[in-house]
């Protein structure tokens, strides 16, 4: 072993027991940066809330895109529900719909605790990875979010949970029960049932049937209800409009960019998993980690792909190492355990306060200024950042991200919006991107066609510049 191999070896110790103070201090920061009542600047958070803020008023979420305003709810509805029972409570506001994310994670990481006591009867090592989690950049963003992906990863890895106690009413009854729970969170959270069904099917085929039984009827039930209730129209929110187009020459930049913070154990993770499917020593936790592997890849193809498409990766990679290594002393791996504890003491920080923060703290800044204007002046607004519409009007007009995509796909008429703009009807429309300029970013082509912005340029002129954002009010006739 090199000096520096022996150093980094000899300091993983200290580096240990630095991540708690590191995940407080990170976890603190981030929640200074991204807790907010009524703003966010993800656009995903504000469609969320809007269909909870939708449902806890009575409406529904599940509906045609015939007729304006042009939003429905792509994913399945437990957590819109749940989100929507607190609404009622406290009006309409994020802090509901945060706290839901940020009690399922602290979930998680009372479930890493209670598999760590199953190994090692003391949970320590669950303890520091739950902490550690803090620290990985795809967790800790979503642990504040007004979004789904925290509390379907929760309920998938409390599905795990039980199952692994192999006492049939927790393997074959609740497990299966949770497992349809997390599907009906989010419709993309099958990779736990995949692994185990792999697993039952080669080590275990008495309990086979009765798990795939109750999984059927936990997941076919809902279904006819809630087609049944929503004249057909939950299918065809959740599946057919939220099938949005595929790329798979961007899975590895995404998966660079939102995993690669944790590259080195997803890498360890893969090979101690794969060297116990040849030596023929495998079990249900190399089945999962292999199936989320494989199901995160082919996720990140879709258009939109973010760090939420990684999070359940990053849950089951530390999991597995947990149960299956020793984590955080993996005996013989000192070295490359101390060089991923560094990557993310140093990325963790940057990650707040400049790859995110720079631009969250201006986007909250100009919201403070930019709500007043609003609300000084009546009408619809458009608004690529959908939480101004929702706090300033009650509710979002258009999910530009989803209906751009289906005008692209022929699933959808843009005509009916082109003609909102075309006679001037937004008071305000909002972007994060100047309307005028010949050339528009990814991000911005991603949410406007050309029609949308050749439309907006003869109809509407800038009357603000509230950095980032960009305030357009309509010409004058």
């Amino acid at each position: 072993m090199s000096r520096q191999a022996s150093r980094l070896a000899r300091i993983q110790p200290l580096l240990c027991r630095m991540v708690p103070l590191a995940a407080v201090f990170c976890f603190l920061a981030w929640s200074a940066i991204s807790i907010g009542s009524d703003f966010s600047w993800d656009d995903a958070d504000p469609e969320v809330l809007n269909q909870a803020w939708r449902l806890a008023r009575g409406e529904s979420i599940y509906r045609g895109i015939d007729a304006p305003p042009y939003t429905f709810a792509a994913y399945t509805p437990v957590y819109y529900a749940l989100a929507a029972i607190l609404l009622k409570l406290t009006g309409l506001s994020f802090l509901p719909a945060r706290a839901l994310s940020f009690l399922a994670a602290l979930s998680i990481g009372w479930a890493l605790i209670h598999l760590s006591r199953a190994g090692d009867k003391t949970g320590q090592g669950g303890i520091w990875t739950a902490f550690f989690l803090f620290l990985v950049p795809a967790f800790l963003y979503n642990s504040t979010r007004s979004h789904v992906q925290m509390m379907a990863v929760a309920f998938s890895l409390w599905s795990l949970v039980f199952f692994l106690r192999d006492r049939w009413k927790e393997t074959i009854i609740i497990s299966p029960l949770l497992a349809a729970l997390a599907f009906y969170t989010k419709q993309t959270q099958v990779a736990l049932p995949l692994a185990i069904t792999i697993y039952l099917a080669f080590k275990n085929r008495r309990w086979l049937v009765p798990y795939m039984t109750t999984l059927a009827v936990a997941g076919v039930i809902p279904f006819i209800w809630l087609q049944k209730i929503t004249q057909g129209h939950f299918f065809l929110d959740t599946v057919l409009l939220a099938n949005l187009p595929y790329n798979a020459f961007q899975a590895p930049q995404i998966f660079i960019h939102h995993a690669g913070p944790l590259l080195l154990f997803i890498g360890l993770a893969f090979f101690l998993s794969w060297r116990r499917f040849r030596q023929g020593t495998w079990g249900a936790l190399d089945c999962y980690v292999m199936s989320v592997l494989a199901v995160t890849w082919i996720s990140l193809g879709r258009v939109g792909a973010h760090g939420q498409y990684v999070l359940e990766l990053v849950i089951a990679t530390l999991l597995y190492l947990l149960r299956a290594a020793g984590l955080p002393a993996i005996k013989g791996r000192e070295v490359l355990v101390s060089i991923q504890i560094l990557v993310l003491l140093f990325y963790a920080p940057l990650f707040i306060f400049l790859e995110e923060g720079l631009w969250n703290i201006s986007a909250n800044r100009a919201a403070v200024k930019i709500y007043p204007i609003l609300k000084a002046q009546p009408g619809p607004i458009l608004s690529q950042q959908g939480s101004f519409a929702l706090f300033a009007r009650g509710e979002i007009f258009i999910q530009l991200f989803h209906f751009t995509a289906l005008s692209r796909a022929g699933l959808w008429d843009q005509n009916r919006l082109l003609s909102e703009i075309e006679r001037r009807a937004f008071a305000f429309v909002i972007t994060e991107f100047p309307v005028e300029q010949p050339l528009l970013a990814e991000n911005a082509r991603e949410r406007f066609t050309p029609e949308m912005i050749e439309a907006l340029r003869r109809n509407y002129r800038r009357a603000h510049m509230i950095e980032p954002y960009h305030l357009y009010i309509p010409r004058s006739p």
